[in-house]
């Protein structure tokens, strides 16, 4: 089970379905919903705040692209300057429902991005991603 994951997007169905699918398959211990790029920046800023052993720090995110105030594109960027190398070992996927497939080719390019999966979350979807190589250690 992976002990923190972090869903950034503004649409309150897919918190809803990511809280009941991930509680229902075991995927992880505890879920941080953020409404859009902005307000997870702001969430990594109080976390760096606090004293390590205090700190919730996801080891995944699940990031939308398309979002009001701050896109996932604009997270991302923010996210690797300034806190990626703070916690290298959290990694992102992105859950989108573009059918833009330069969106798809653009994610990948970014090292910490595992994949590009396509909404709505599926118990189907998290199943794969407990197999998913830097994942799976989670779940042994």
């Amino acid at each position: 089970m992976i002990p923190i994951v972090m869903c950034i997007d503004d649409d309150a169905m897919v918190h809803l379905l990511c809280n009941l699918i991930f509680k229902e398959t075991g995927f992880c211990q505890d879920l941080i919903v953020c409404a859009n790029g902005e307000e997870a920046l702001s969430y990594f800023n109080r976390e760096l705040g606090k004293d390590m052993a205090l700190r919730q720090w996801p080891d995944l995110i699940f990031l939308d692209i398309n979002m009001p105030i701050l896109d996932g594109w604009g997270f991302l960027e923010a996210y690797i300057e300034n806190f990626a190398p703070k916690r290298p070992q959290t990694r992102v996927m992105m859950l989108s429902s573009t059918v833009d497939p330069n969106d798809r080719l653009r994610a990948l390019l970014y090292g910490i991005v595992l994949d590009f999966l396509e909404k709505p979350v599926s118990k189907k979807m998290v199943s794969n991603l407990k197999m998913h190589p830097d994942l799976a250690h989670f779940f042994i």
